[in-house]
């Protein structure tokens, strides 16, 4: 699925590779891109107006379980 996920992107948008700029991005930096990307829609969705302590215990479990 990462894999997948990353197949359209530059590597620009996955990684940035300022200190080693002939060097591809592996999977690991294509599943942290990912991972940073979800962790952004959850914190996003957080951050809304009119959110309740139960959807922010349900987004603090999700990012806990990501995290782990």
């Amino acid at each position: 699925m990462t894999e997948a996920r990353a197949w359209g992107r530059r590597a620009e948008q996955l990684v940035d590779r300022s200190a080693s700029p002939l060097r591809r991005p592996c999977h690991a930096d294509k599943r942290w891109a990912w991972r940073r990307g979800l962790l952004g829609e959850e914190i996003r969705a957080v951050l809304r107006t009119g959110v309740n302590e139960e959807e922010i215990q349900a987004t603090a479990e999700r990012l806990l379980n990501l995290a782990a």
